[in-house]
């Protein structure tokens, strides 16, 4: 029998000890606990336990308790947290009982320094239910479930109600793709959920049960493909049920259809995943329905972090274990900076202009910047380098795309594809993107994250590699998007390389980088080397819609710390650049602001004039270079909003 060593840190525990001692006398007991820090950003870190039954009978109602020495817990997912130092973490209902080698794990983070206290564990919160005298078994084993209008088998003897989950609403919690699409008609409330074209692409639902009991659970979907999307419906990570839907073709993605599947939910919160078990990803879904006992919307609070990630990792139908941790969760694109600039460049101009827009594209593929297209150009496009400074190249791009797709006029696919060919011509080996291509020389030739250049054209090429929408046409072929996924990856890398560490501690981003030493770099006269409040939203915004692996949590982490911190924004101010020739920082309630540019080694935000002269007081610097660039703004707020979002906040 394996011992359990518990520290005497309290009555309560001492108490917890005597019960497991009496009721080892019944049932042997287990404690094999682990500790692993999943994610750790100097000033706090986040980690998960594990627990393990290893012995030859099922457990129930689990608890572990531990000691941080030098760190705060401030909430956990995956178990009820209670006590200050030392801390307790007590199973919930659908991870209560484990089956002999079984395991379940939690989540919790921290504020302070990580180390790696030693787990101690009980069998269960009380005395009394702590072991079950028999095996438990499996509620579901995996079960294919098809199209189907069967009547259910719901007991008929409860009260039943009904419950539909809506696309961003209470109780949708993340979609690995878009989650509030609009395109395809004869959907029900806002749009439908529209998954990446990726295997393990998955939708999370909440749902809250009144009681432990049986369900009928229908999907709504539209298939416009040709072949089945199916997907694997996990049920609390499988330890409630995994099942297979079947997701036909439809004929046309205006085209729904519902599949009904039986399920147990238990008493209490729910978390409902549907994940992509082929590489098209999943049909797009209308909504989940709920029919049963008494049911709401459930909390996501908590469990759109690590749970999320070990539930599609769960599932060996879906994606391997390795291959899942490797890529990372995914993040809703909904409210996301970058993926609403791409959305609103769709439609940037009248499709009637698209002739317009078309003849300034350069031979290069590229086009100029600032222009407003009230005239045609010359028609045959031009031998200037093209740029992708002001949201140049990128924005027409992806225009022109939602033109095609609109259309399907082949003139404006083959100038996407130019476009697409100019933006991965021009990558560094390095990963980095330039501000014009071919180069110019000067600082034009650095990795340019001004104006969100860079950022944002990775934004458009992952959008592209993923056939998201205005891409999910025949505008690229297989072979162009493995090229974007290249440019991608390469790109990604880059900006991890170049986040810039102050006093060991990382940060952000300067407005341009060396494309080959990823070092900061300066730019016009006034636009020294330093950390950039502004462009720095759109480099976290791209990183976000990436796999967040381990590497890329980290620094989004880092990053949205920065945005956060006292330090780094003006609280009670705002920038008005109709007052630029007083003083355009002004006080204001509620508000607050970021400068434009930061001091690399002290944080400290500043001003520049012509002669590369450095002022910390606006007023003291020219006229004509206050009234003449905006040095500051409520930069931090989209990006801190969508961080809360998504639970980095």
């Amino acid at each position: 029998m394996r011992t359990l060593h518990f520290l005497p840190v309290s009555r309560f525990f001492m108490t917890s000890l005597l019960a497991v001692t009496a009721i080892s006398q019944v049932a042997p007991a287990w404690a094999a606990c682990s500790y692993k820090v999943t994610n750790n950003w100097g000033s706090g870190f986040t980690a998960e336990i594990n627990v393990t039954n290893d012995t030859g009978q099922a457990v129930s109602n689990w608890s572990v308790s531990w000691q941080e020495s030098g760190a705060t817990v401030t909430n956990a997912w995956n178990a009820t947290l209670s006590g200050s130092n030392p801390y307790t973490a007590a199973s919930l209902g659908w991870n209560g009982t484990l089956a002999p080698g079984a395991s379940a794990s939690f989540g919790f983070q921290a504020n302070g320094s990580a180390g790696a206290p030693g787990v101690n564990g009980t069998l269960c919160g009380t005395a009394t239910s702590s072991v079950s005298s028999v095996s438990s078994t499996p509620v579901s084993s995996s079960s294919s479930v098809r199209s189907s209008s069967s009547s259910s088998s719901v007991q008929s003897s409860q009260a039943l109600s009904t419950l539909t989950l809506q696309e961003v609403q209470a109780g949708f919690c993340r979609v690995d793709g878009i989650a509030n699409e609009s395109t395809n008609g004869g959907f029900t409330g806002t749009g439908y959920a529209n998954t990446d074209n990726a295997l393990g692409a998955a939708i999370v639902w909440a749902v809250a049960a009144s009681t432990s009991s049986r369900y009928k659970l229908t999907v709504r979907f539209a298939n416009g493909g040709s072949a089945s999307r199916d997907g694997s419906l996990l049920i609390n990570g499988g330890s409630n049920g995994n099942y297979t839907l079947s997701l036909p073709a439809t004929g046309a993605w205006t085209t729904w259809q519902t599949v009904t599947v039986e399920v147990d939910l238990v008493q209490g919160n729910n978390l409902v995943q549907l994940t992509s078990r082929t590489a098209d990803g999943l049909a797009n879904i209308d909504y989940l329905r709920v029919e049963g006992a008494s049911t709401t919307a459930g909390s996501c609070s908590g469990n759109t972090g690590s749970s999320v990630s070990s539930v599609r990792s769960s599932s060996s139908v879906a994606s391997s274990s390795s291959s899942s941790q490797a890529t990372g969760r995914m993040l809703t694109l909904d409210g996301n900076p970058a993926a609403n600039w791409l959305n609103n460049a769709r439609t940037k101009w009248s499709a009637s202009r698209a002739d317009v827009v078309l003849s300034y594209q350069q031979n290069n593929g590229g086009w100029p910047k600032n222009l407003d297209y009230n005239s045609v150009g010359n028609g045959g496009g031009g031998n200037e380098s093209g740029t992708i400074d002001n949201g140049a190249t990128i924005t027409e791009m992806v225009f022109l795309a939602e033109v095609y797709k609109s259309g399907g006029n082949t003139k404006y696919r083959d100038a996407v594809r130019k476009a697409a060919n100019f933006l991965v011509n021009s990558q560094y080996s390095t990963g980095a993107l330039p501000q014009f291509y071919p180069l110019k020389g000067g600082y034009s030739d650095h990795a340019t994250f001004n104006d969100n250049g860079m950022a944002y054209a990775l934004t458009v090429l992952d959008f592209a590699a993923n056939k998201r929408a205005p891409f999910d046409t025949d505008v690229f072929s297989d072979s162009d998007r493995t090229r974007f996924k290249t440019a991608v990856t390469k790109g990604t890398d880059y900006i991890l390389k170049a986040q810039w560490k102050q006093n060991g501690v990382l940060t952000v981003w300067c407005a341009q980088h060396g494309a080959l030493d990823y070092q900061p770099k300066k730019a016009r006269a006034y636009e020294l080397e330093s950390l950039s409040g502004s462009e720095s939203v759109g480099v976290l915004a791209f990183l976000m819609t990436q796999p967040q692996t381990a590497e890329i949590e980290r620094a989004v982490r880092a990053g949205v710390a920065w945005f956060n911190s006292p330090r780094t924004y003006l609280e009670g101010y705002t920038y008005d650049s109709s007052l630029a020739a007083t003083n355009p920082i002004v006080p204001r309630a509620g508000s607050k602001m970021w400068y434009r540019f930061y001091d690399l080694n002290t944080n400290r935000g500043f001003f520049s004039d012509r002669d590369g002269s450095k002022f910390y007081d606006i007023t003291q610097m020219s006229l004509e270079r206050r009234t003449g660039y905006s040095w500051g703004g409520n930069y931090g707020t989209s990006i801190i909003n969508f961080a809360q979002k998504v639970g980095y906040l």
